[in-house]
C-alpha cells in the first residue's frame, strides 16, 4: 500500500486528536496538581471524541481501510465481485443519507437545548457530528461507487 498525503479531513482528525489529548491532560493536572477539578473537561474530551469518530469513520470510508470479510466474495468472478460490491456500497450509501436526513431533523429538534457545563447549544457541539459525518461518508462512498464503475476493477476502487 502506497502512503499518500494528508487531507483536509487528516488534519480535521488530527487537530481533534490533539485538543482531546489536551483537555483529558488539562484536567488531570488540575486534579493532581492543584487538588481541583475542571468541569468542562470531560463534557468538552467527549464531544471532540464523537467528532473525531463520526469524521474518522468518513476518512475510513475515503481509504476503503473499513474491514470487510472478503473470504465469500473472493470465491467469485471478477464480474460478480463487481456486482456484488456496488451492491454493499449502495447499501453503505443508503445508510448514510438515512442517517444524514435523519441526523440533520435531529440537530434541528434539540436546537434550544445547551450542554450542561459548557452551556453551548448541544444540537451543533454534539447532534451535529451524526449528519455531518454521514454526509462525508456518503460523498467518499459515491466517489468510490463511480470509480468502480468506471474502472471496472474491483481491486482498484479499493485503492483510490
Amino acid at each position: 500500500m502506497k502512503r499518500k498525503s494528508m487531507g483536509p479531513g487528516d488534519y480535521v482528525v488530527a487537530v481533534l486528536f490533539a485538543a482531546t489529548i489536551a483537555v483529558v491532560a488539562a484536567q488531570v493536572l488540575w486534579r493532581y496538581a492543584f487538588n481541583n477539578s475542571l468541569v468542562w473537561t470531560e463534557e468538552a474530551s467527549r464531544y471532540l471524541f464523537v467528532w473525531m469518530t463520526f469524521i474518522g469513520a468518513a476518512l475510513g470510508l475515503k481509504e476503503g481501510t473499513h474491514i470487510r470479510i472478503t473470504a465469500f466474495v473472493d470465491g467469485f468472478s471478477p464480474g460478480v465481485r463487481r456486482a456484488l460490491r456496488l451492491i454493499e456500497m449502495t447499501l453503505v450509501l443508503a445508510l448514510t443519507v438515512f442517517l444524514t436526513v435523519v441526523g440533520f431533523r435531529w440537530v434541528h429538534l434539540n436546537a434550544d437545548t445547551p450542554t450542561p457545563a459548557l452551556r453551548l447549544p448541544l444540537n451543533l457541539v454534539l447532534y451535529a457530528s451524526l449528519p455531518v459525518g454521514c454526509t462525508l461518508s456518503a460523498w467518499y462512498v459515491l466517489v468510490r461507487m463511480v470509480a468502480l464503475v468506471r474502472s471496472g476493477n474491483v481491486e482498484e476502487a479499493r485503492e483510490e
